[in-house]
């Protein structure tokens, strides 16, 4: 049993004192490259051309010609108005102009009839004047008529509210019989008409620092007339198209702190449709810069940090300033240098100290 005893007790101080690893972990070298970095921002989407659609004249709808969220074509008919009464006002007018026109016909032959009877002196040059008055008010009645015809033939013309352009009908708040007017304070409906999308977003004035600073001197960031900006739809989908930055607002609102932007994007098979939402993403090119891995980071008190391996591969926690995201790396602003060893997994297990295994 002593034997036994003493072997044992030998085995054991054996295995205690034998030397442990350090643990192994993925290390990164640090070098510069080129990234790009996207800024996002909610967009609302709007087409070139969203028209109302309202009445010109007043009365009992008499029918509707098409249906919610059809496609229409230009001068296609929309709505169609009792035109019973704007005919009758065409006759009437029709037969206004020809009575006046029959006047300044009778006047007309009055002032023939008399101007040889005064050049041979047979009656006064007074009456003849007094006829060339009576010709001249014919003359304007018979104007007045005409006109008073063509504003007729207008008005039974506006009976059918056709499309001013093509596209895309909205709901239709109206129906058969309804009582419309020009004066209604709501429109029949809007036509999103065909052509770019426009999407309009707010940039935060401290968004503007990441992409003017001069920390980059060989940094780029121009998208005024580049089509090179891109647009995340609704369900999150990557849209097709990508569109430039035509027109911003120069001035900064002090009441929200941000300025507007517009980006332009084609729209050729009316993919979008207007009053929809979307996430504009502004490219940023960025060279001569530091990037890692999202996964070699994690945040602690809202700060970013990542370990460093230092001599005798002891690692040290040191904070950073993240400049943006280019996929999956962060691009670094501030506290990474070139030639810096960084755990590139598994930071959250460790601590200030700890000696790793390295592996490149």
């Amino acid at each position: 049993m002593l034997v036994i005893t003493s072997l044992s007790f030998a085995s054991c101080k054996s295995k205690t004192e034998a030397p442990v690893a350090p643990p192994e972990y993925k290390v990164k070298t640090i070098d510069t490259t080129t990234a790009v970095v996207y800024a996002e921002y909610s967009a609302v989407l709007q087409s070139e051309a969203v028209v109302e659609i309202r009445p010109k004249v007043s009365g009992y709808l008499a029918e509707i010609s098409v249906n919610e969220g059809q496609w229409v074509k230009k001068g296609t008919q929309i709505f169609k108005i009792e035109d019973a009464d704007y005919i009758q006002k065409v006759n009437s007018a029709k037969a206004g102009m020809q009575s006046a026109k029959a006047s300044r016909d009778n006047a007309l032959l009055e002032v023939k009839k008399l101007t040889p009877l005064v050049e041979k002196g047979i009656i006064s040059p007074f009456e003849l004047e007094t006829k060339k008055g009576n010709l001249e008010a014919a003359e304007a009645a018979l104007l007045q008529a005409e006109a008073a015809y063509e504003d007729a033939k207008i008005n039974l013309g506006y009976t059918s509210i056709l499309a001013p352009t093509s596209g895309v009908l909205s709901r239709i708040d109206v129906r058969v019989g309804s009582l419309v007017s020009p004066s209604g304070t709501a429109p029949l409906t809007t036509i999103s008409g065909d052509g770019d999308v426009f999407a309009y977003f707010s940039f935060d004035e401290k968004n503007l620092a990441p992409l003017r600073r001069a920390r980059f001197n060989s940094g780029e960031y121009n998208p005024a007339g580049k089509e090179n900006i891109e647009l995340l739809l609704a369900d999150g989908q990557e849209y097709g198209h990508k569109g430039k930055l035509e027109s911003a607002s120069g001035i900064i609102d002090r009441t929200t702190g941000s300025i507007q932007l517009k980006v332009v994007f084609p729209n050729p098979d009316n993919e979008i449709l207007s009053g929809s939402s979307g996430v504009v993403k502004i490219p940023a090119t960025y060279k001569g810069c530091i990037t890692i891995p999202q996964n070699a980071t994690y945040e602690l008190q809202d700060k970013i940090m990542v370990f460093v391996v230092g001599q005798n591969n002891e690692v040290t926690r040191k904070i950073i300033t993240i400049e943006g995201t280019s996929g999956k790396n962060y691009v670094v602003s501030g506290g990474l240098e070139r030639g810096d060893r960084i755990v590139t997994e598994g930071a959250d297990k460790l601590k200030d100290g700890m000696i790793i295994t390295p592996k490149e």
